[in-house]
């Protein structure tokens, strides 16, 4: 059994080209990146990470250090589910969702990185995934942008050969996220796969008006 020997973590701040809004997250200015190595007592060691829109990030490197870190040294880094189980018990008290499952999540990365790599496997074929392909979209954190700049966005995800697209809405002006949705709606093609993003800034009534704004095959 290759023992877990330590675990290191690392918090790096992103700062962005640009003030980033959406409507119920306010400003970011930065994101957060946290990365986790596991080293096993082989020799051998995988990395994980996760990211927070700018806020979080110290809460998260704490948990890891103080009480993951010390929690997991001596266990076998190659069982990876036992010590995920490990883990979220090790943790319940304070939570099994937000911070805490940030920060086991980055440490669940790095087992499975760690055991992919002594395995010589991919994810895909760890998990005993039938296919090896996905469906995606493209999307950013396009609140603020003008409506030109987020039609030069749309195309530019089309060059990509994107088979979906996302904007975020959630102005002030319902009308205002239409006349957005419908100029990008109409960028993309009907073709594709569209979406909108309110982050819990519409009632439901809101919601049901602006879906009928739209013909059937817009909205699917």
């Amino acid at each position: 059994m290759d023992t877990i020997r330590s675990v290191y973590a690392r918090l790096i701040s992103v700062p962005l080209d640009e003030v980033l809004t959406d409507a119920k997250h306010g400003d970011r200015t930065h994101f957060q990146n946290v990365t986790v190595t596991v080293h096993l007592s082989d020799g051998s060691n995988g990395t994980g990470y996760t990211y927070t829109g700018g806020r979080g990030g110290i809460a998260i490197i704490a948990i890891i250090k103080g009480d993951l870190a010390p929690f997991l040294i001596g266990r076998d880094g190659a069982e990876v589910g036992s010590v995920n189980d490990a883990m979220q018990w090790h943790l319940q008290y304070v939570g099994r969702g937000g911070i805490v499952s940030v920060a086991i999540t980055a440490v669940d990365i790095a087992l499975w990185d760690l055991r992919g790599k002594r395995e010589g496997l991919s994810l895909q074929q760890l998990t005993g995934s039938a296919a090896d392909r996905c469906k995606a979209y493209t999307g950013g954190i396009d609140f603020n942008v003008p409506l030109k700049k987020l039609i030069r966005q749309t195309e530019g995800y089309l060059y990509g050969g994107v088979e979906a697209v996302k904007i975020k809405v959630g102005r002030p002006s319902l009308d205002d996220d239409m006349a957005r949705a419908k100029a990008v709606r109409k960028t993309s093609g009907s073709d594709r796969a569209f979406m909108v993003d309110p982050k819990y800034s519409r009632t439901v009534d809101e919601a049901i008006s602006a879906a009928r704004g739209f013909r059937a095959f817009d909205i699917l």
